[in-house]
C-alpha cells in the first residue's frame, strides 16, 4: 500500500490499511487492534516511542515559533509574562490535542518503513488488495497470450 495513503487514513484517525474509524475508546484510549482488519496497533515492544516522539516535535515546534513570533509582533517590548504563560500552555495543551493524531500517525509511519508480515494476523485481503488485481490481470494476459 502506498505511504501517501497510509499517512491520509491516518491523519483522519483510521486505521492505515483498512480506513476502519473508531479506533479510540476515548481521546487518549486506543483499541489494542483494528475491529475490521485485524492489525495489531502496537506492533512490537516499545512501538509507541515513535508516536512520543512526534507529539514531542510538534510541542516543540509550536512553542518555538508562538515565541519567535510573538516577540517579533510585539518587538521592542515584547510581554515576556504573557508570551512565557502561552508558550507554557501550548506546551501542555498541544500533546493533549494532538495524541490521537500522533498514534495514527506513527502506525501509518511504521507500516511504510516495515511493512505487515503474513503471520501478523491481518487480514489476507486488505494486505494483499493492490497484488491481487495484479494477480488477475497477470493471469488474463497470460489466458489471452495462450
Amino acid at each position: 500500500m502506498p505511504a501517501g495513503t497510509l499517512m491520509r487514513r491516518a491523519a483522519r484517525l483510521q486505521c492505515p490499511i483498512c480506513a476502519q474509524r473508531g479506533l479510540f475508546h476515548n481521546w487518549v484510549q486506543m483499541v489494542p487492534e483494528c475491529p475490521r482488519c485485524g492489525l495489531v496497533f502496537g506492533r512490537l515492544p516499545g512501538h509507541w516511542l515513535g508516536s512520543w516522539f512526534l507529539n514531542i516535535c510538534l510541542v516543540q515546534l509550536v512553542v518555538v515559533l508562538l515565541l519567535i513570533i510573538s516577540v517579533a509582533v510585539t518587538w521592542p517590548d515584547p510581554p515576556m509574562w504573557i508570551i512565557g504563560g502561552a508558550t507554557a500552555a501550548s506546551a501542555i495543551i498541544v500533546p493533549f490535542l494532538f495524541f490521537p493524531y500522533s498514534r495514527t500517525l506513527w502506525t501509518a509511519i511504521d507500516l511504510a518503513m516495515r511493512p505487515l508480515d503474513y503471520d501478523e494476523g491481518v487480514a489476507p485481503g486488505f494486505v494483499l488488495g493492490g497484488d491481487q488485481a495484479q494477480l488477475e490481470s497477470e493471469r488474463k494476459a497470460q489466458e489471452n497470450g495462450e
